[in-house]
């Protein structure tokens, strides 16, 4: 529709096309203005090389808007308009590339934004393309912004180690500082345009805002940017490292928590919840102030010691100003305070987005949790100062295992090392070492740096990242079972269970992550196959011939091809565990148990199974075909395995016989059925 809107038109609107060049405007203001207070000065030692990806980005983003209103006169480039650009700004990257004209990291961003930019804007989308790009050249330009700055080591009161950890930790703070506030101010920039400059969108996320957002809803967003602020320019000012090791400054973590204390705050002024909201502000505000005379920071005499008149000018001080927010909210300073009739619009806005944002926070907490505590320490391991992994010896073979990988770009099979002198298999599927291993030459691609030491970060983060997105299929089951509350519960509730953070942390290189997403992921498919089949006969009269099964898979796909898509989507997601770790039969066979449980049900109350047969069988054999070839390499002694891919065997023959049994004889009684299943299952 969209596509059609805008090839119609014969003039381009110039504030859609704008809105690229005044995000990389702004963002430029913020660098050159935090770099000045940091550093003192604005040269151009090095500021060459900064600006070329942002720019590249801006021109991305630019192009992809003037590419969504070229008219094509050819019905079949018309037709393909959206390929065409695509590989259009995949061909130009590439060509740069490998032509040395430009970085592989720049190549890869302006393709990307390219081809994002075009999609969103196609779509209508504009307002999350200006975002994407303030989140793309905010990140590179904080990665500058932190490299800029350099502490002073000449204080340092610890030992080297120690310096090494605290001086990555303060560059990690400035990153993290410039990042927010970029993202912050290019969200407000967006919203500052939006039905002003650039066309209001119809995205689901700002769909439901009023066109022209108003003054009090910019206030709110510039309130957080200056919440965001506040790290960046104060860590900007410390330069030597012992007093950053101090903590004695307002980080990202207070923005934060302080970023969201502002969103209730215009949540409770959109509802006139004014008292409510009078008081969550009132006692953040003395938290911040505590904080800060507990960190050190100078206040006046009468609260900066730790006396009994200390603690009670800090509580009449509290007292008072609860007081005074209370008189001065119950009043209507702060606006009406009648009671709504209806729905707020943000009220109404939380209602449809609430989901996507508290499962998206959940993996953003579940990543931070499990990457927060443990880069430090990997990087910088005690007594070598090299990268260290924790999770005992496993993590160190699946090390080995990728640098073969790397080096020879082939599988590790025959390990001369194990069982020395003798030599032995590897025992581990590759899939999960392949990942971490291609993950690691990926990153050597983009960023130039040598393989044998950027693989360490892909070995690190990899499994974090994996544990981090079972969030998405463990919420997805529970919203399906039962509703989206349940859903966001569960997201939070894997996200931070301990027995599962303990098993995918930075740092830990093992299958256990990656093998519970894929897991979660294809039970997610099952009951999204299960619950859209319909317990119609198939077929009037059943048959006795066992090919009767295979002729109710293809009747399905015919009838339902939502189901048999979601059981192959199930059947892959068991594959990919199976080419990656070898207990993966306890998947299968869970749900095995459940199909019998469910074939037994229906055949008691005279109900159809031949549709969840056919289901059951295209997930099961999707699962037996995909990693059969590698179990089956003569020399991995894998295929018939009681620890490998034995078990499949039975799953498979078990789900056949009792499929023939209940489907091929569904009129007859159902307690002969039941007799000769289980004579059959038990021979």
């Amino acid at each position: 529709m969209n596509e059609m809107k805008y090839a119609k038109d014969s003039d381009f609107p110039l504030g859609n096309l704008l809105a690229a060049p005044a995000v990389l405007v702004t963002l430029l203001v913020l660098f050159f203005g935090a770099d000045f207070l940091a550093n003192g000065n604005v040269e151009n030692d090095g500021y060459m090389s900064i600006l070329i990806l942002p720019i590249a980005a801006a021109f991305a983003a630019a192009l992809g808007r003037i590419a969504t209103v070229i008219s094509l006169s050819n019905s079949f480039a018309s037709k393909h308009r959206a390929a065409i650009v695509s590989l259009g700004f995949l061909a130009a990257s590439i060509v740069a590339i490998y032509a040395e004209l430009t970085s592989s990291i720049i190549g890869f961003t302006f393709a990307f934004i390219g081809i994002s930019t075009f999609a969103l804007i196609l779509s209508n989308r504009n307002e999350e393309s200006s975002i994407l790009l303030s989140i793309v050249i905010g990140f590179h330009l904080a990665v500058a912004y932190s490299a800029r700055h350099v502490f002073d080591e000449s204080n340092w009161a610890g030992n080297a180690a120690e310096m090494i950890d605290v001086a990555r930790a303060a560059s990690g703070s400035m990153f993290f500082g410039f990042w927010a506030a970029a993202i912050v101010l290019g969200l407000f920039l967006t919203l500052a345009m939006r039905g002003r400059i650039e066309e209001a969108g119809s995205g689901s996320w700002f769909s439901d805002i009023p066109q022209v957002f108003g003054v009090e809803g910019l206030s709110f967003v510039g309130a957080i940017f200056v919440v965001n602020l506040i790290p960046m320019i104060w860590l900007g000012q410390i330069d030597d490292l012992q007093v950053f090791s101090n903590h004695q400054y307002l980080g990202s973590v207070w923005a934060l928590f302080t970023s969201l204390v502002i969103i209730f705050l215009a949540f409770c002024h959109a509802e006139r919840w004014h008292v409510l909201g009078t008081l969550v502000g009132v006692n953040w505000m003395m938290y911040t102030f505590g904080h800060l005379q507990e960190i050190g920071n100078s206040f006046p005499e009468l609260l900066s010691g730790n006396s009994f008149t200390n603690t009670i000018a800090w509580f009449f001080l509290a007292f008072w100003l609860n007081v005074g927010g209370v008189m001065i909210a119950s009043r209507g300073y702060f606006g009406d305070i009648a009671p709504m009739r209806q729905k707020s619009d943000i009220r109404r806005w939380w209602q449809a987005h609430s989901y996507g944002i508290l499962v998206g926070s959940a993996i953003f907490v579940g990543l931070a949790v499990r990457t927060g505590w443990n880069v430090l320490p990997a990087m910088n391991a005690s007594g070598t100062g090299l990268w260290d992994m924790t999770g005992g010896s496993d993590p160190w073979y699946m090390k080995r295992v990728v640098d073969y990988v790397i080096a020879e770009r082939s599988h590790y099979i025959f390990d001369a090392d194990r069982a020395y002198p003798m030599g032995a298999i590897n025992p581990r599927p590759p899939l999960f070492s392949w990942s971490l291993a291609l993950g690691g030459l990926g990153l050597s691609w983009l960023t130039g740096i040598a393989v044998e030491e950027v693989a360490w970060w892909s070995v690190a983060a990899m499994p974090a990242i994996f544990g981090a997105l079972i969030v998405l299929p463990i919420a997805g089951l529970a919203s399906r079972v039962h509703s989206k509350q349940a859903g966001i519960i569960a997201a939070w509730l894997i996200a931070l269970m301990p027995g599962h953070i303990s098993h995918s942390t930075f740092g830990l290189a093992d299958h256990d992550a990656f093998a519970l997403l894929f897991l979660a992921l294809a039970f997610y498919f099952w009951v999204k196959a299960v619950e859209q089949i319909q317990n119609e006969r198939i077929f009037s009269n059943p048959s006795s011939n066992p090919l009767y099964l295979f002729a109710g898979i293809r009747e399905m796909w015919s009838r339902s091809p939502a189901v048999m898509a979601n059981a192959t989507l199930s059947g892959i997601s068991f594959a990919t565990v199976a080419l990656g770790w070898k207990g993966f039969v306890y998947g299968p066979g869970i749900l095995f148990l459940a199909f019998a449980g469910q074939i037994f049900l229906n055949m008691i109350r005279r109900r159809e199974s031949l549709p969840l047969t056919s289901a059951a069988l295209q997930m099961m054999l999707t699962t037996f075909l995909i990693p059969l070839p590698f179990y089956a390499w003569p020399g991995l002694n894998l295929l018939f395995d009681p620890s490998g891919f034995q078990p499949m065997f039975y799953i498979i023959g078990f789900t056949l016989a009792l499929g023939w049994v209940t489907c091929s004889f569904r009129d007859k009684p159902w307690l002969l059925v039941l007799g000769s299943g289980i004579f059959l299952m038990g021979g």
